[in-house]
């Protein structure tokens, strides 16, 4: 896998309308597209702590944001 890339593997907790459209994560809150800098270290750990918790690297920060539970 390219170390730029995101995780292999989706987030299984992110359930789908019938629709097909996936429903909101945080009380209809959407997401918004956002821009930040990192070093390579801190994205790679940011990778790490999100393949041990099968999520992406967004819903790292998004968790950490919210004072959640990461292991």
């Amino acid at each position: 896998m390219n170390q730029y890339s995101g995780t292999q593997k989706k987030s299984p907790r992110r359930p789908h309308a019938e629709d097909g459209t996936f429903t909101p994560d945080y009380a209809g809150e959407t997401k918004r597209l956002r821009s930040m800098r990192l070093t390579d270290t801190a994205w790679e750990l940011l990778a790490e702590i999100a393949e041990k918790n099968h999520i992406t690297r967004t819903e790292v920060i998004e968790l950490f944001a919210r004072g959640e539970d990461l292991y």
